[in-house]
């Protein structure tokens, strides 16, 4: 995915309104005066609202006291939102109003969707087709994980437009953001028995999702989107943004540390590297999925760490014949002007060209370079 394409990944973040008045009106339910069983059950009630794609719904409260009745309503409302992670990013929007009176108040919600009721069951059932179809018996949650990352990668192409962000539009208009992509996921991780949850913060200053999922009681970082090339290719996957630490993905994704996201802290590269050593049945496919992964490229002989080693690479692979060369380069910051250097330098080659992309396997600003080298 390039960079300007890259900057215009978003996804529509919820706002919420309080308003307070001092008026009294009847009350359409009544809870219990006792705060824990109150917040208990209106919790309960605004999430089976937003389960039935309810646009509208009044409840009581009954708190502890009115000084701190205002941040218990937005304590709870952002509580249940944040309580299944597939009503959370189809909720388009919300917003709430509180008649006062002591410690209780009468709260006039009203919400917006991305997706209707009916939408999110045709969700559940493709879903549920494409499971059945691609996951096979005997597949362990390695194999699951790259069979729904592969899956929705190949199928879905990022909506450039920014218009489109649910998993319904993926799966019928087969285009939407990322938030559609994390959406899908996470509701085909589900379905093929994987631990997963939806991570929301920023990449580049923008707002963004994608998916964390449990593999052996470990956690690991999976963005579906920024593994989906732009323009699109269709059938291409890439795993740059494949089960990644929280220091690996923290190059250039970003989020709150107050969110309480389990960790990622498990290099999955030695996993299967490990899982690979002890041979089996699957020993191949971990090999296969070191390999696409680009754990090569941490080796010396894919490694440049100056203008000059980058130059003799070149000029080794431009002596050798070679159309192309891939390379990791480990001062990024620096990339651009390297590479001039370097090319400015050879004579094996009538002509070079490059494409890059960030390398996300070491914490640092490292580069993956494919040099096209034309005679």
């Amino acid at each position: 995915m390039n960079d300007k394409l890259k900057a215009l990944i978003a996804s529509s973040l919820l706002l919420g309104v309080l308003l307070l008045t001092s008026a009294c009106s009847s009350f359409q339910i009544v809870h219990a005066a006792d705060s824990a069983t109150s917040q208990a059950r209106l919790q309960k009630d605004i999430v089976t609202a937003i389960a039935n794609r309810q646009s509208t719904i009044q409840l009581k409260y009954v708190g502890l006291k009115n000084a701190t009745l205002k941040q218990e309503i937005k304590d709870i409302l952002e509580a249940a939102i944040r309580s299944d992670d597939y009503l959370h990013y189809i909720v388009k929007t919300y917003k709430y109003k509180a008649a006062i009176k002591g410690n209780s108040a009468t709260i006039d919600f009203s919400f917006t969707y991305w997706e209707s009721l009916a939408q999110t069951a045709e969700v559940r059932k493709q879903v549920a087709s494409v499971i059945k179809r691609i996951l096979t018996p005997g597949m362990n949650d390695h194999q699951r994980v790259k069979t729904v990352h592969d899956w929705v990668v190949a199928n879905l192409a990022y909506d450039t437009r920014l218009v489109s962000h649910s998993a319904y539009d993926g799966l019928v208009d087969g285009s939407t953001v990322c938030q559609g992509y994390a959406l899908l996921t996470y509701e085909m991780m589900k379905q093929a028995g994987v631990a997963v949850q939806i991570v929301e913060g920023t990449s580049r200053g923008r707002a963004h999702t994608w998916n964390l999922v449990r593999i052996d009681g470990k956690w690991y970082h999976l963005d579906t989107t920024w593994n989906d090339p732009i323009p699109d290719a269709v059938g291409k996957v890439q795993y740059n943004y494949y089960n990644l630490t929280d220091a690996q993905i923290r190059v250039d994704h970003k989020w709150s540390l107050s969110t309480g996201y389990p960790a990622a802290s498990t290099d999955y590269g030695q996993v299967v590297s490990e899982l690979a050593k002890k041979g089996g049945s699957k020993a191949s496919f971990y090999r296969q999925l070191h390999g696409l992964m680009g754990y090569a490229y941490m080796e010396d002989v894919y490694t440049a760490s100056s203008v000059s080693e980058l130059t003799e690479q070149i000029r080794a692979a431009a002596d050798n014949g070679e159309s192309e060369l891939i390379i990791r380069y480990t001062k990024g910051i620096s990339v651009t002007s390297d590479l001039k250097k370097a090319f400015n330098a050879q004579s094996g080659a009538s002509r070079i060209s490059y494409t890059l992309e960030d390398y996300t396997r070491t914490p640092a600003n490292d580069k993956l370079l494919r040099i096209q080298l034309h005679r």
